[in-house]
């Protein structure tokens, strides 16, 4: 799709690419364009042109919504500062990394394709797709419902966190794992990556924390079941770990407490994908080793 470089189709307005050229000239954002080009379905193609100066391909985004345009920007300004400080970007390849917040509790997945675009502007651009999908995938919902969910649990005010979630959860709602899916994260130091790609966790216990903030215990309360129910193994060592740790008795902690998992899979888990929640490792008591005595002097 040609297009002209114009105000309308930048991201970036030339003062700020000059700016960055002046003050960060090592920063590929200063030299490339990234452009917003509405396509025939009403949503938008958002792409680059000049990354090939940094030795890295142009790359784009297909199928984003209106209100997306901002976040895709910012995932390519970050995926593309992340690939210029360690390996070069190549076709028919997986990325990974922290594409949001610094301190966000997983990485981000997407696999790279070759765009299919017969205009020679864009003939060797790759396409983001998630992490896995073909290249007619389109656009990474997976993707963009990490990159929210990392935002709302950054989210102070309540009612933007909330917003925020539903927003996430109308792009990717979540799969519902197997039972013993997340039973061995420890919780505290916890990584949830692949909770996150396959099951959206983290936008079901921001959104329960937003409505908790709000008053709103049993919408809450709903949401956090609903994490249960796609994560069992999960729920059980978090329930475990919350249990032994805190006791303060908000509705936070009296739902982990009274929380009964196995009826909560039987009842919000889809027909025929129950079962027994996976077993509690043992605890093996560890026995002190007595300390030497000391020898006496005369």
């Amino acid at each position: 799709m040609r297009h002209p470089i114009t105000a309308d189709t930048r991201l970036a307005g030339r003062l700020t690419r000059l700016h960055r050229r002046y003050f960060k000239p090592d920063d590929p954002h200063g030299w490339a364009d990234y452009h917003c080009v509405e396509e025939p379905e009403g949503t938008f193609w958002v792409h680059t042109h000049g990354l090939r100066r940094w030795r890295l391909p142009d790359l784009e985004f297909v199928g984003v919504a209106h209100d997306m345009v901002s976040y895709a920007q910012q995932m390519l300004f970050e995926i593309i500062a992340d690939a210029k400080s360690r390996l070069p970007l190549a076709a028919e390849s997986d990325i990974e990394g922290i594409f949001s917040a610094p301190l966000q509790s997983f990485r981000q997945m997407a696999t790279l394709r070759w765009a299919p675009n017969d205009d020679p502007d864009h003939r060797e651009s790759l396409r983001i797709v998630d992490w896995g999908h073909p290249v007619e995938s389109g656009f990474p919902r997976r993707l963009f419902a990490s990159h929210i969910a990392a935002w709302a649990d950054l989210a102070e005010d309540p009612a933007r966190k909330e917003a925020l979630c539903r927003r996430a959860l109308a792009l990717f709602p979540g799969c519902f794992l197997e039972m013993g899916a997340g039973a061995e994260i420890v919780p505290g130091k916890a990584d949830l990556t692949d909770l996150q790609h396959r099951a959206n966790l983290q936008v079901y216990l921001s959104l329960a924390q937003a409505l908790f903030d709000q008053d709103r215990p049993a919408e809450a309360t709903a949401y956090l079941e609903e994490a249960i129910a796609r994560c069992p193994g999960w729920a059980q060592t978090y329930r475990d770990y919350l249990v032994k740790k805190y006791r303060r008795k908000d509705a936070f902690m009296n739902f982990w407490r009274a929380a009964d998992l196995k009826e909560i899979c039987a009842r919000r888990r889809p027909a025929n994908t129950s079962g027994p929640l996976p077993r509690r490792k043992p605890k093996t008591a560890t026995r002190k080793r007595k300390a030497p005595a000391r020898r006496k002097t005369a």
